[in-house]
């Protein structure tokens, strides 16, 4: 374009000092700009299609075509023989060194846009409508690494996504996958309560995520378990996966607004139902209840949920909240479910009298999980002062006290589901709890003074009242009570003062 004065003008000087053309540095330049341009396509092309979703995505499909012709512009303007002089009075060569430099830069520039949009990736709302065919594609290639990068950029921005986007996120294949590459992506999203109200369908996406949690082997859930209760020597329970349970299951607003207490029951249920259990779970297993090692209740999913319900009850009661409805009724449903899936057949109680199988273990640990929740709930109510006051049980006390007794009731029923002698032993639990609660507190304050009995009348009368409207009106059962009262140890103070008046509250008398 360039008036050049002399030929030698545009000539490009190479390493060996040779002059070629004038145009030898266009030819070379047009072939650079075909091969970038080439390189990018070839780039496209074979990239997976995840990937692909992903470019289009948040990269402007208008930024390297456009920088592309503008560099080619700005090569045709320096090359094109029009006869023009340089503006600015410059000298040819610094037009042309310019020239060239700037569509060197505008690719460069163009091409770096377009990394850094991509690795910002970016939500707007515009894009957050077109999300949906990422996840999409990742569902169907079973490539979810880039759906987790680009839920981590945007996690405070998400409550905006649309619906059937989020239906794809919380698929079961995506859940399951992502949890077991070690990321808990899904349950960091659901923590947030403004982001859980904004779902579809909450409650299937908490499912998704519990019943995977509850099957993994790298889960929380399974990790806070074990550093409670044991099962494992080396629980590993991070700063990270603390701070994420205290956000979600032990932290009682969501679990209550989450309902996270149903998948964890249903869980339980189905897979006590599908009886794949049941002929491991009816013989002996000293793995089962091992303390040392690794025991086989450490991946068990019915033991999992069940602990978690628990931990979360207790969560509860530790904030000191009364009122409200957290299921505490969904340990008494898989109670019962276990109950029906136990046989007697391989019972030894010389060897292990305690829970001879595992199906045992879980009876026993459900049993004695509502026994503490329940001394839990009366500490709980009772100020530290001197003399100490114990507030009337609450809403959440009652459905422990409620469901407690009805596992008492399911127990005592006839049969062969367990012996006569762990039937007779989870009965005194209760009994011992009401007959302490009655004569003998210091029991369930062992590092306290002495409360009054006074003071726990209210909390003896609501299980002596549970108890007796579960047994009143079924005889056989009765009988089987009676039994369990006159088993009870007769040495223990509790027990000697108050038999009498806990049979004639029961009317066994």
């Amino acid at each position: 374009m360039f008036r050049h004065s002399r030929a030698i003008d545009c000539t490009v000087l190479f390493a060996h000092g040779d002059a070629r053309s004038p145009f030898t540095i266009s030819i070379v330049t047009f072939e650079a700009l075909l091969t970038f341009a080439s390189v990018l396509i070839a780039a496209y092309a074979i990239a997976r299609p995840v990937q692909r979703r992903s470019v289009a995505l948040f990269v402007p499909s208008w930024l390297l075509p456009a920088a592309l012709l503008l560099a080619f512009g700005l090569l045709v303007v320096r090359d094109a023989p029009f006869g023009v002089k340089p503006l600015f009075h410059m000298s040819l060569e610094f037009a042309e060194f310019s020239l060239t430099a700037s569509s060197f830069v505008l690719l460069v520039a163009a091409a770096g846009w377009c990394v850094w949009v991509w690795h910002s990736a970016i939500l707007t709302p515009s894009k957050m409508k077109k999300v949906e065919e990422l996840f999409q594609a990742a569902l169907l290639e079973g490539e979810f690494d880039e759906v987790e990068r680009v839920i981590r950029k945007n996690h405070d921005r998400l409550t905006g996504l649309p619906p059937t986007a989020s239906s794809i996120l919380f698929q079961p294949k995506m859940v399951t996958s992502l949890t077991e590459s070690g990321s808990l992506i899904h349950l960091e999203l659901l923590s947030d309560l403004s982001f859980l109200k904004t779902l579809e369908s909450p409650f299937r996406a908490v499912d998704a995520v519990v019943r995977d949690l509850l099957v993994t082997d790298i889960s929380p859930l399974r990790t806070v378990v074990i550093a409670h209760y044991g099962g494992h020597d080396a629980p590993n329970l991070s700063d990270h996966d603390s701070s994420l349970l205290n956000r979600t299951f032990l932290n009682p607003d969501w679990y209550k607004a989450s309902r996270a207490d149903y998948p964890l029951t249903i869980s339980a249920i189905e897979a006590l139902g599908s009886g794949r259990f049941d002929a491991a779970y009816n013989a002996r297993d000293d793995r089962y209840d091992a303390t040392q090692g690794i025991s086989t209740r450490a991946s068990c999913p019915i033991y999992l949920a069940l602990k978690t319900q628990t931990l979360a009850i207790e969560a509860v009661l530790n904030k000191g909240i009364t009122t409200g409805d957290f299921y505490v009724t969904g340990l008494m449903d898989v109670f019962r479910t276990v109950l029906r899936r136990s046989q007697t057949t391989s019972w030894n109680e010389d060897l292990h009298w305690e829970f001879p199988t595992p199906y045992a273990y879980l009876l026993h640990n459900v049993i004695y999980d509502l026994q503490h929740l329940s001394e839990l709930a009366v500490r709980k109510a009772t100020t530290n002062t001197t003399p100490p006051v114990v507030a009337k049980p609450g809403e959440v006390a009652r459905w422990i006290a409620r469901t407690w007794t009805a596992c008492t009731w399911l127990i005592a029923s006839p049969g062969d589901a367990v012996s006569d002698n762990f039937q007779e032993n989870m009965i005194q639990v209760l009994l011992n709890f009401i007959l302490q609660l009655h004569s003998q507190p210091s029991e369930i304050y062992p590092s306290w003074e002495d409360v009054p009995a006074s003071e726990l009348l209210a909390w003896r009368d609501l299980f002596v009242a549970e108890l007796r409207e579960k047994f009143v009106a079924d005889k056989v059962r009765q009988q089987v009570l009676k039994t369990a009262i006159n088993g009870l140890d007769y040495g223990k103070g509790w027990v000697f003062s108050g038999r009498s008046w806990l049979e004639l509250e029961l009317q066994l008398l």
